[in-house]
């Protein structure tokens, strides 16, 4: 697991060198990130979810990443009461949104190859609901510029976001007991072999280690809370959740320890926060904190 970590950290490191001597620019990450949501990740789902053994039990994964994060966000806005609504709006945007398709994905499939899958895309419906729906709202909410919260955007992306979807169509024609024959899958298992590779040079064009010294403390205090929350609620759940399966804990303690999710940049744009290099330092800084406690992780319970 030592090399598989190696391979991912130089894969990263690849993107990013292309990036710095300008082989590729910020904004080719689009097309890679087009190329990862909406054709290699859903193979990847496809594969692993055509004869997986699901169980309607898996559903307490979404129903508890949508309450951690309701709750988390009601946490870290009064954390930072005494700060302006732009500083209060993004880290309540930024705190328990979660990313899961473009980060966890590759690393959850090298790391628990069996099943991994299986349940962080149960988690990743939750959230999915977060990311759209109640961190929409909160970056709505305290915008002064923002528009006002629609549902009908949050039904839009929901729909939009062909992993999720997939999953949600997989998770269906798997429990109705209907599969894909084996030609299919080997179409789709030759396309799910570029989704770690592509992933990880992604993230390795999107990283970006300016540090903008206004926002520094805000930074360092917001990643605080959201490791510790994630810390707390995770022994929460070791010792207090009513599940003798001990992946939808170990799903859920890895989860909420993810870096923040990229989505929360645009978001900050359309609501015209000031706040913006905080949002992009924060989403930075929280992929390489993620990735060592990862490997800690799995080097210790794996």
């Amino acid at each position: 697991m030592t090399q598989q970590f190696i391979i991912i950290i130089l894969l990263i490191a690849l993107g990013y060198t292309l990036k710095r001597i300008n082989y590729f620019k910020a904004n080719d990450s689009q097309v890679f990130s087009t190329l990862v949501l909406n054709v290699t990740l859903p193979s990847l789902v496809i594969v692993n979810l055509n004869k997986a053994d699901l169980d309607v039990s898996l559903s307490i994964l979404p129903i508890m990443m949508i309450a951690y994060g309701i709750i988390a966000k009601i946490i870290v806005v009064w954390f930072f009461l005494k700060y302006d609504n732009h500083v209060r709006g993004a880290t309540g945007m930024m705190m328990a949104s979660l990313n899961i398709g473009l980060f966890a994905y590759p690393l959850v499939e090298a790391i628990w190859p069996e099943s991994g899958m299986i349940y962080f895309g149960m988690a990743d419906i939750g959230g999915a609901i977060i990311m759209f729906g109640v961190t929409y709202f909160v970056g709505s909410y305290f915008s002064s510029g923002g528009d006002s919260f629609d549902f009908k955007y949050l039904g839009k992306n929901l729909l939009r976001s062909v992993p999720l979807m997939t999953y949600i169509i997989m998770f269906i024609l798997n429990m109705a007991n209907i599969h894909f024959p084996k030609p299919v899958i080997d179409f789709f298992t030759v396309l799910s072999g570029a989704n770690m590779p592509l992933s990880m040079i992604l993230l390795g064009l999107m990283l970006n280690f300016s540090i903008d010294r206004r926002f520094l403390p805000i930074a360092l205090k917001y990643i605080g809370i959201h490791y510790g929350l994630g810390i707390i609620a995770g022994l929460l759940v070791h010792f207090f959740l009513p599940v003798s399966d001990n992946m939808v804990k170990t799903t859920l303690q890895v989860a909420w320890l993810l870096p923040v999710g990229v989505a929360i940049i645009p978001y900050s744009i359309q609501f015209k926060y000031k706040t913006l290099p905080l949002v992009g330092m924060v989403t930075n800084l929280t992929i390489v904190i993620s990735i060592v406690i990862l490997y800690i992780y799995q080097a210790i319970f794996v």
